[in-house]
């Protein structure tokens, strides 16, 4: 039973703490005017790990907790960075409009404990829904997103976070889209074996990708994805990897959580070779708020260590210029990490960041794309590509990868 320290002295919200912060607070002047812009735009972050910490901090049981209060005091064992990020008073605060929840399971895990982690984290997030259906309501299509926004409720999505998780099986893919799933990373750190990732399953940085991107059954998964109308996510993958996904997919890809690799040079940031090719494929990157990916580990301000809400605007402004306003978004990683950028520290920041986005110059125009209009057009781009494949008679995909889990006559010498 995970036990919960309530005697801590409470943390502050990213608005309070940039208040008491001049040096990253110059944008607050206008910050009623972003609440007003996120009750008008859909604001949907593309990653939130929120349940994986249920998991690692509550038991998975959501008896355990009452995310209706918020959690922001409370220090929970089992979660490294000690308090949970996301609760749905914080997520108000923050003008969240929609969500991409993370049904994540690492890739020490594989084969079919993946499939039974995946299924259970999937569960996790109806359960979110039915226990808080004021708040919360699954969504599986883009007009969705928004009819469910428009009742001033939070759309909510699946979305996979390694491609090792379908456990070389196309069928699990296919029903995990029956389920609500609507993207897929193509690897976590350590990769499926079919797709070279970024990151190796130790930490350290790949430097090589033996597969050149993507093995013949990698293909075949984004041509599967498209076919289903899952969007096809490209966070964590090695550059080579983006190149041939790019290559191969018919539909619009996303970077559900990078930043951009020419502010900091992580493999897991995106080059801008890439960023301009989003403009041809349609696809976002949605920049995300933990500090190594958005200044490195040793980036100092105002005498603190660690990237702030500048820094997370310098990569939205960058991607904006090589990519175009069209191709940005957000994908805060909340409840998946530590050490976030100063002023980022929860879900209550988004406005702040709209504030520092309107101190700028961006319009309520561009606001909106990036808050959530772009991923919202990448998700009915990617439904159309499906309709379309299915007008032209494209069956599911029978590949497999690595050993069946079952014996056929023709795998016996059965006749």
């Amino acid at each position: 039973m995970t036990s919960i320290d309530q005697t801590q002295a409470p943390l502050p919200g990213s608005v309070d703490m940039i208040e008491s912060a001049p040096d990253i607070g110059r944008g607050m002047e206008f910050i009623e005017k972003a609440r007003q812009i996120h009750k008008k735009y859909p604001l949907f972050d593309g990653h939130n790990d929120l349940p994986w910490a249920i998991r690692n901090g509550f038991d998975m049981k959501l008896s355990n907790i009452d995310l209706s209060k918020n959690q922001k005091d409370l220090k929970i064992d089992g979660i490294p960075w000690g308090c949970l990020h996301t609760d749905i008073p914080r997520l108000k605060e923050g003008g969240v409009g929609a969500q991409m929840w993370s049904v994540y399971a690492p890739c020490s895990i594989s084969g079919p404990a993946a499939v039974q982690v995946t299924l259970e984290q999937i569960d996790l997030v109806y359960q979110l829904c039915d226990k808080y259906p004021e708040t919360f309501q699954m969504a599986h299509s883009a007009a969705e997103v928004r009819s469910i926004f428009a009742k001033g409720m939070i759309p909510s999505i699946c979305g996979i976070e390694g491609g090792h998780q379908i456990g070389g099986s196309l069928r699990a893919l296919r029903m995990f889209h029956r389920l609500g799933v609507r993207y897929m990373t193509l690897t976590h750190n350590g990769g499926p074996g079919w797709a070279d990732p970024a990151v190796n399953l130790d930490g350290s940085f790949a430097h090589e990708a033996p597969l050149g991107g993507l093995a013949p059954f990698g293909k075949e998964v984004v041509k599967e994805m498209n076919r289903l109308g899952m969007m096809v996510d490209i966070s964590h993958v090695h550059e080579k990897t983006m190149l041939a996904a790019l290559d191969c997919s018919r539909a619009p890809v996303i970077f559900s959580h990078s930043s951009t690799r020419a502010l900091c040079a992580h493999p897991r940031d995106v080059p801008d070779d890439i960023l301009t090719r989003l403009k041809t494929n349609g696809g976002v990157v949605m920049i995300v708020f933990l500090s190594k990916f958005v200044a490195g580990e040793f980036w100092v301000r105002g005498g603190k260590v660690g990237a702030t809400i500048i820094e997370v605007a310098d990569h939205i402004d960058h991607a904006v210029k090589v990519a175009g306003v069209d191709h940005v978004g957000i994908g805060g990683d909340f409840d998946g990490g530590s050490l976030f950028a100063r002023g980022c520290e929860d879900v209550t920041c988004y406005v702040a960041l709209t504030a520092e986005l309107l101190y700028r110059g961006y319009t309520e125009e561009q606001l909106g794309k990036i808050l959530g209009l772009n991923a919202i057009r990448v998700m009915e781009e990617c439904e159309e590509v499906a309709l379309k494949m299915k007008e032209e008679g494209e069956l599911a995909s029978e590949a497999h990868y690595g050993k069946e889990l079952y014996e056929t006559n023709i795998m016996k010498g059965v006749k």
